[in-house]
């Protein structure tokens, strides 16, 4: 089953893909502003499980603007305590 986290992480991680493949300016701003739609849905959503933890760690890592921030620090570190891939 897949949760409301997960659907709009998967969502987020399309409309990015999307946006970069954007032939004009419209279609990429408009898969700009489904991104962050996404990306709020994902931070107002509490947490279930770790599934949902892993799905908010890699969106942080790809918003991210800082590698060594704390936000990356610790998603890195959820998804390797998981061992999940980033």
């Amino acid at each position: 089953m897949t949760t409301p986290i997960q659907a709009a992480t998967v969502a987020a991680i399309n409309s990015d893909r999307r946006s970069w493949k954007a032939h004009n300016f419209k279609e990429g701003e408009t898969e700009s502003r489904r991104f962050v739609q996404a990306c709020r849905a994902v931070a107002n959503t509490k947490a279930r499980n770790i599934k949902d933890m892993q799905c908010k760690a890699r969106l942080i890592l790809l918003v991210s603007e800082d590698d060594r921030s704390m936000e990356a620090s610790l998603a890195r570190d959820v998804l390797a305590l998981t061992g999940a891939k980033a």
